[in-house]
C-alpha cells in the first residue's frame, strides 16, 4: 500500500462526523459578510520578520524561555514560523505533562501544536493518539502525531479545529481526557474473499432506521439519512475470519440493489479498533474505490439499535471488472488507553486577510458555491455528496505567474453541506493571488 493511506484514514474518519444540530458551514460564515479588515502591510512585514528571527535563532529569547517551541518549529516549514503564536500553558496528570506550545488561526480554522511528556514511565510512543479531547470553542477536530522523542519520552501533536469566528480573540480551554498508545497496524491484509464467488441473488436483509445509527460516512450516507430507513444485510449469516485480525470478522456479505455490502462484527475490547477494506489490481495497485459506511447494533429481538457493534461497508462497483481484483484490508488495534484530565488555557488572534469568491462548479456528486483564501489555506463550501476518494486538485495561481499545489485537504459534511479546508505548508500572500484552479476550473476573487 502507498504511504498516503494515513491521509486517507484521516479524511475518511473525519467524514463520519455528523453534526445535525450545528450548521458548520453557515455558522462559520454567518458573520464574515459583515466583517471588514484593515492591515498595515509594511508594519506587518517588519513585525513578522522580527518574530521570525526571534523564533529561528537558537540563542534568542523565545528559544531560551520556550525550549519545546524550538522542537516544534524544527518539524515545520520555516515560512510558517512567523505565523505561530508562542504559548506556554501546561497541565500535569498521572505523571504525564501536557503543554500547548504554539498555534495560529484564520477566520476558518485554528491549528494548535502541543506536546505530551511522560515524566515517570514509558507509556508514550510514535503510535500514541489523542482520543477524548475538546476545545471550548469551535467544532470538528482532528489530530495527528508529528514527532516522538524517545530520549525525552515526548510526543508532539498538531490539532485542527474549525469554526474560526468562535475562536478568534477568545480565551480557549483545550481539554484532553484520554490517550491511546501502542496501537498495532495491520496493513495490506489478505482477506481471502473472492469477489466473483459472491452470489448476486437477493440476500436476507433487515430494515435499519437511520435514527438508530451510531456513526457512518461516505458519499451515500446523506441520501441514506434522507430516506430514513435503508436495507442492510441480516446479521450473523456468515463468520469469515480475517487473517491476523482477532477483533472483528465478516458477519455477512452480499449485494443489495447492485451495491456490494460487507457487514462486520467488532468483538474486541479495544476502545478505538478500526479499519476498512479496499481493492487492488493484479499488480497490487489500489483502485481507489472507497465505501460508504453505517454503524449500528442489534438487540436480542433482532431489532436495530444505536450501538456500534456492526459496521456495514457499501461499495459501488458499477463498471468494475471483478474477475482480477483482490479485496484487502487495513486495520488498527487501538492498544492501551491512558486517562487523565489535562487542561490548557490560551488566546488566539487571527492572522492575515481573507479573500472570497462566489462560484458555481459541478463536480458530479457535489457543487461548489463559495471559496475563501487566507494565509493558512483555501476553504471550499458546497452542497451535495462529497466523495473522499475524489479529492479535487487545487492550485493557487499567483500574480507573478507561479503556481502552488495544495496537497492536504480536510473534508466535513453536514446535512449535504460540504466543507473542505485545503491547508498549505507555507503562508499565502493573499494580496498576490490571481485565481484558484480546481480540477482545471479557474475561480477569480471578488
Amino acid at each position: 500500500m502507498k504511504n498516503d493511506y494515513g491521509e486517507y484514514i484521516i479524511k475518511s474518519r473525519l467524514s463520519t462526523i455528523q453534526t445535525p444540530e450545528y450548521d458548520i458551514s453557515g455558522e462559520v460564515h454567518k458573520q464574515l459578510k459583515n466583517k471588514s479588515y484593515t492591515r498595515n502591510s509594511k508594519k506587518s512585514l517588519r513585525l513578522a520578520t522580527i518574530i521570525g528571527i526571534c523564533m529561528l535563532l537558537s540563542t534568542g529569547v523565545l528559544a531560551v524561555t520556550i525550549p519545546k517551541f524550538n522542537k516544534i518549529i524544527s518539524k515545520l516549514n520555516p515560512e510558517i514560523v512567523p505565523m505561530l503564536q508562542p504559548i506556554e500553558s501546561e497541565s500535569e496528570q498521572n505523571g504525564i505533562k501536557m503543554e500547548v506550545v504554539a498555534a495560529y488561526n484564520d477566520d476558518e480554522m485554528a491549528v494548535i501544536y502541543l506536546t505530551l511528556q511522560d515524566l515517570t514511565q514509558d507509556r508514550l510512543s510514535p503510535n500514541t493518539n489523542l482520543y477524548d479531547y475538546s476545545l471550548s470553542e469551535g467544532a470538528l477536530f482532528n489530530s495527528q502525531i508529528i514527532d516522538y522523542d524517545e530520549e525525552t519520552k515526548t510526543a508532539a501533536f498538531r490539532i485542527q479545529a474549525n469554526g474560526g469566528e468562535n475562536i478568534d480573540g477568545k480565551r480557549l480551554v483545550l481539554s484532553v481526557k484520554s490517550l491511546l498508545s501502542d496501537s498495532v497496524v495491520f496493513d495490506g491484509v489478505e482477506t481471502g474473499v473472492v469477489l466473483k464467488d459472491i452470489s448476486r441473488n437477493n440476500p436476507e436483509t433487515i430494515a435499519l432506521n437511520m435514527e438508530h445509527v451510531s456513526g457512518g460516512g461516505g458519499s451515500m450516507f446523506d441520501s441514506w439519512e434522507s430516506k430514513g430507513n435503508i436495507q442492510v444485510l441480516k446479521a450473523e449469516q456468515k463468520n469469515i475470519k480475517i487473517p491476523r485480525i482477532e477483533f472483528m470478522y465478516i458477519s455477512n456479505i452480499g449485494y443489495i440493489d447492485d451495491k456490494l455490502h460487507i457487514q462486520t462484527r467488532w468483538t474486541g475490547e479495544g476502545i478505538d479498533d478500526h479499519g476498512y477494506f479496499y481493492f487492488t489490481d493484479t499488480e497490487g495497485n489500489d483502485l481507489q474505490i472507497r465505501p460508504s459506511t453505517v454503524h449500528f447494533g442489534i438487540d436480542e429481538l433482532g431489532n436495530t439499535m444505536d450501538r456500534g457493534d456492526y459496521i456495514e461497508y457499501v461499495f459501488d462497483l458499477e463498471g468494475i471488472d471483478i474477475e482480477d481484483i483482490a479485496m484487502k484490508g487495513y486495520f488498527v488495534s487501538s492498544g492501551e488507553q491512558i486517562k487523565g484530565n489535562w487542561e490548557a488555557k490560551f488566546k488566539l488572534q487571527s492572522v492575515g486577510q481573507e479573500r472570497k469568491a462566489s462560484c458555481d462548479l459541478d463536480f458530479g456528486t457535489w457543487q461548489l458555491n463559495h471559496l475563501y483564501a487566507s494565509e493558512i489555506g483555501v476553504t471550499l463550501l458546497g452542497t451535495g455528496e462529497y466523495d473522499v476518494s475524489q479529492v479535487p486538485k487545487i492550485f493557487i495561481n499567483m500574480s507573478d505567474g507561479t503556481m502552488d499545489e495544495i496537497t492536504f485537504i480536510s473534508s466535513f459534511t453536514n446535512n449535504e453541506r460540504i466543507y473542505l479546508k485545503a491547508i498549505t505548508d507555507k503562508p499565502i500572500d493573499t494580496t498576490r493571488i490571481e485565481s484558484i484552479s480546481i480540477n482545471g476550473d479557474i475561480v477569480k476573487f471578488e
